[in-house]
């Protein structure tokens, strides 16, 4: 659209090539590391001096007017803030997850739902090992949420918050009232949504696709095909549940495996219904997004943004891990006649259009970026 964006980033051999990767920084993912190599690393964990270096450089030769983060923790860290206050360059940052409040971003202790650290901070994940199941991994998030925020005081360097759902702010307005006050609302967007051509028909078989996770709810979901043997369920996507599932799922549920580009939206285009049956607080999931975006409408659980963005028009909603209330979904969608399925899909489209275009994204983004430099001028 006309700027000029610099790319700052961790040096990972992943990365796409990038006039600006001489100024990423080398941050070694965690998860990937053994005991010894955690310990040796965690320095860098809470404090990357290289993030601060580097981004130093790309500054002072690009002069940027303003910085949007996303996910810097773990990685970058929060060095690069002061550098950037130092500079005057206004920051916002949108929360993708909710490593603010809850260490492990899941709100989930063994398996069951908590806000532990809504109230007492990050110990509760440290002492009862919800990241990864993994004792050093939960400490060192559980310290890292107590640094950021009572030692560091990130938001005196962050000038506005970005969330994707209403939400996710709910839950971090709920410890620090300055998510509200400094926070807004905007969605996550489909790229290239004008070349898409809807399709308001479709086969006979209902859609999951992603991470096949315990988290996605995709074992309920199986729970529920087993009682509608006439209804036909595809399942796009790996991951370590995948084996255990295919195992024991009925014959009206196919597997498919992995998918991605034209090979994936092929089989959203024609599936009737995407189910989304996540059992985690999903932000704003871009799976309902790209459903939408192809005229799919969305059988979707009660549970983090997913209620804001499924309506009566275009859709159903079951409380999270409810087998009989999916159930009663999924046949209450199979039983919807062509005209009425018409009218959800023209209306899945139409949301997607008014809300995770683009041009609308850009609009409403822009438009946080010259207040936030306009107000971030004014102190």
């Amino acid at each position: 659209m006309g700027n000029d964006v610099c790319t700052f980033c961790t040096d990972n051999p992943k990365n796409t090539e990038s006039a600006f990767a001489r100024y990423f920084t080398h941050a070694p993912e965690l998860r990937d590391l053994s005991t010894v190599e955690k310990i040796k690393n965690i320095g860098t964990f809470f404090w990357n001096k290289d993030s601060e270096r580097k981004i130093e450089l790309l500054i002072n030769q690009e002069k940027p007017d303003i910085a949007h983060l996303h996910n810097i923790f773990n990685g970058i860290s929060m060095s690069i803030l002061p550098v950037l206050r130092r500079h005057n360059i206004p920051v916002v940052i949108t929360m993708h997850d909710t490593r603010f409040v809850c260490p492990s971003s899941l709100f989930n202790t063994r398996g069951n739902k908590c806000k532990n650290c809504l109230k007492f901070g990050g110990l509760p994940c440290g002492l009862f090992k919800c990241y990864q199941d993994n004792f050093i991994n939960s400490m060192m998030c559980a310290f890292e949420m107590f640094q950021k925020e009572k030692i560091f005081d990130y938001n005196r360097y962050i000038d506005r918050y970005i969330f994707v759902s209403k939400r996710f702010q709910d839950f971090h307005a709920a410890r620090h009232s300055y998510f509200k006050d400094k926070g807004t609302i905007l969605h996550n967007f489909m790229p290239g949504m004008d070349e898409i051509s809807p399709c308001h028909t479709h086969d006979n078989y209902m859609l999951f696709y992603g991470r096949i996770t315990a988290e996605k709810g995709i074992a309920a979901l199986i729970s529920a095909m087993r009682d509608l043997p006439d209804i036909k369920l595809k399942v796009v996507g790996d991951g370590p549940l995948r084996e255990p599932l295919e195992q024991q799922a009925p014959a009206n549920v196919e597997f498919l495996g992995f998918k991605k580009g034209d090979a994936l939206f092929e089989q959203v285009r024609h599936a009737s219904f995407v189910i989304v049956p996540s059992e985690c607080e999903d932000n704003n999931p871009l799976t309902i997004i790209e459903a939408y975006s192809h005229g799919k409408p969305v059988i979707g659980s009660i549970t983090g943004g997913i209620p804001e963005i499924v309506t009566p028009d275009t859709g159903f909603l079951f409380e999270m891990g409810n087998v009989e209330q999916l159930k009663h979904c999924i046949m209450k969608a199979n039983a919807i006649n062509t005209e009425t399925y018409r009218q959800m899909s023209i209306a899945s489209r139409k949301f997607a259009l008014s809300n995770f275009s683009p041009e609308i994204h850009y609009k409403k983004l822009m438009g946080i970026f010259n207040e936030t430099i306009a107000s971030h001028e004014d102190i």
